[in-house]
């Protein structure tokens, strides 16, 4: 028996006491269609009568437009000469039954203390008071009961799509920004910026702070710095030219890399042979007293490091189709997916929380979703690099940078700033060159998603499973999703990074793809039914976009959606909207409205605390056990 039919269960158990003999209390199966379509017309316009769980009929002629309609969440009343009302489960503190000196049950009050503070009384003298509070207290504690944990997960049906679109932000970032940097593997000395990359990657995941600036493009400047060395990276074929590169003069003048009077150190490839030439050379180098400040022919060992990848590694990271360039992109893709699972699973555990879901199946809820998007984000790493290093970038080039000469060099630098991680801002011409070769990874990156994510669906349809109007309505929510994760990664970024480069620049961009890939639904619309004036027709309007960009913005789930949409009906007078209309900045003047309602729901949410990294584990496990088992029963059903 689940939640519904257990209130059902005990609505019945006091209906037969419930009311005066005068009037009647209905079952949920009693109900008559007229009766329903009174209830709706007249006090409970948007309940579904799946919730309805019995009706107090005060009306005379038991027609339904008036009286108490219990749902799972709340009861709809209309009492005489009343306005239609609502009252949640969840906001009352306690009820209790007054003037109990008076003998008819019906002639008492039913207090009702809501958690706000706000004093509600019930005077119908139709109502039996003393079992109605009975009724209320059961309702009010099998609102605060959670769940089963054993409940099943409807994976299909719990897409939390501002969660999923923030986890496919953060990775796509990632991969935008890889085949932004990476698009240098295409000139003629393409290896030895692969190798810098794949040396950079090898250190970092050993633990060491490392990181590539030698994209300021800084004449004799570094091109890595690992936990505070900074390093120059030369991989050619020989020892003898990795080192002969680091003189002026073709080898015979002074050695170039200098920082704070000191000699960099010189990376060169893995090779034993290179590098054992290459420590050879630089000590012929510096026994000629090329090099400034080292006079010991045995320091060339302490200038020269081994780099972590050999000549031929770097050659092949930097193309398609090969073992090493799959094994390189394969790892970025495992860093990129960790990052979109992370942020996914957070944000939907969370939510999954407020929409008052038991704990275990928020954390499958949690586990499917960043299971979902980061191993899409995984994908979509490994293809996009590959397709980048295959040459589709270059197709992309005319029409990347026909857009960019519309976007103008301030547009270009807007763009190309907020995405640029961890260097400095650029401006004018280099902004559109720049911006050009983003868009170009955006492309990619965002269409390999829709690709991916809509790779099932397109199976599905050759199997039978959906149809084709099915298939284009979700590859139309898949796009929808990834672009609009994309669109407000780059707005959020671009805000961010206004405010604090980096940091604020990352923040930024998970909110911007969090917000602008989830929808409020069609809560929203129910302000329009709560204003009757003809000439608000317009402030309507406004107010319904911006509800629905805060409901975005606040993550407010159905619930509070629809509480929020209560307390903003209740201020709607006509005076405001008079006001509002008379207002120069209407868009302002309805998110002063709606910011304080909302503010004040979101402050009653349970303070989220993260599950441990077991219980992610365990839940990971079960879900994989739960997909392995459906595909196993599709299998043997075809």
């Amino acid at each position: 028996m689940n939640i519904h039919e257990k209130k059902v269960e005990l609505f019945n158990k006091f209906a037969p006491e419930l009311m005066d003999i005068t009037s009647s209390a209905i079952r949920t199966d009693c109900l008559t269609d007229k009766q329903w379509d009174n209830v709706k017309q007249k006090f409970a316009y948007n309940a579904e009568k799946a919730e309805v769980i019995g009706f107090l009929d005060t009306s005379v002629t038991s027609s339904g437009k008036s009286g108490y309609l219990f749902t799972d969440e709340k009861v709809y009343y209309l009492e005489t000469l009343e306005k239609p009302k609502k009252l949640w489960y969840d906001e009352i503190k306690c009820v209790r039954v007054t003037d109990a000196e008076k003998k008819k049950d019906s002639s008492r009050i039913l207090q009702i203390e809501l958690k706000d503070g706000k004093q509600i009384s019930w005077t119908s003298t139709f109502l039996n008071k003393t079992p109605l509070c009975a009724l209320f207290k059961e309702l009010i504690k099998m609102e605060s009961v959670p769940q089963s944990g054993n409940a099943s997960v409807h994976y299909a049906k719990n897409q939390k799509s501002g969660a999923e679109a923030a986890g496919y932000g953060i990775g796509n970032f990632g991969n935008v920004n890889r085949i932004y940097e990476e698009e240098k593997f295409h000139s003629r000395q393409g290896h030895g910026f692969s190798a810098e990359r794949a040396n950079n990657f090898y250190d970092k995941s050993r633990g060491h702070d490392a990181k590539i600036v030698g994209d300021d493009n800084v004449q004799n400047g570094a091109d890595r710095i690992v936990d505070g060395i900074y390093l120059q990276s030369k991989y050619c074929a020989t020892g003898q030219d990795c080192i002969k590169e680091c003189f002026e003069d073709s080898g015979k003048g002074r050695f170039r890399y200098m920082t704070d009077g000191k000699p960099m150190q010189i990376e060169v490839p893995a090779d034993q042979e290179i590098y054992n030439e290459a420590v050879k050379t630089m000590g012929e180098k510096i026994k000629n007293g090329q090099v400034p400040g080292v006079t010991d022919p045995k320091e060339a060992k302490n200038l020269v490091r081994k780099g972590h990848v050999t000549y031929e590694q770097a050659k092949n990271i930097a193309k398609a189709g090969n073992v090493e360039s799959l094994k390189y992109d394969a790892a970025n893709g495992i860093v990129y997916a960790t990052s979109a699972f992370g942020i996914t699973a957070i944000i939907t555990f969370a939510t999954s929380v407020w929409d008052g879901e038991d704990f275990n199946v928020c954390l499958k809820n949690a586990a499917y979703a960043g299971l979902k998007v980061g191993g899409t984000s995984f994908i979509v790493s490994v293809l996009s690099s590959q397709l980048s290093k295959a040459g589709l970038n270059n197709m992309l080039v005319g029409n990347s940078e026909a857009i960019v000469s519309l976007m103008g060099p301030k547009a270009s630098a807007v763009l190309i700033n907020a995405f640029r991680s961890g260097t400095k801002p650029i401006y004018g011409a280099a902004a559109m060159k720049s911006a050009a070769k983003l868009l170009r990874g955006n492309v990619i990156t965002a269409g390999l998603t829709v690709v991916v994510l809509s790779s099932f669906d397109i199976a599905n349809i050759f199997r039978g499973r959906i149809s084709g109007k099915q298939l284009l309505k979700n590859l139309a929510n898949t796009t929808s999703t990834v672009a609009g994760g994309t669109a407000g990664w780059i707005a959020g970024a671009a805000a961010g990074s206004a405010i604090l480069p980096g940091l604020g620049t990352l923040i930024g961009g998970i909110a911007g793809s969090l917000v602008s890939g989830s929808a409020a639904g069609k809560l929203t619309s129910k302000v329009t039914n709560a204003i009757v004036e003809d000439d608000a027709d317009e402030m309507v309007a406004v107010i319904q976009k911006q509800f629905e960009t805060i409901a975005n913005d606040y993550l407010l789930n159905r619930k509070e959606a629809e509480k929020c949409v209560d307390r903003l009906s209740e201020g709607l007078t006509g005076n405001v909207l008079k006001d509002m209309f008379a207002s120069d900045d209407r868009e302002s003047f309805a998110r002063n409205l709606i910011i304080p309602i909302v503010e004040k729901m979101v402050s009653m949410r349970e303070l989220i605390r993260l599950p441990s990294d077991r219980q992610m584990v365990d839940s990971l496990k079960i879900i994989l056990e739960d997909i392995a088992d459906e595909e196993e029963s599709v299998a043997n059903q075809n």
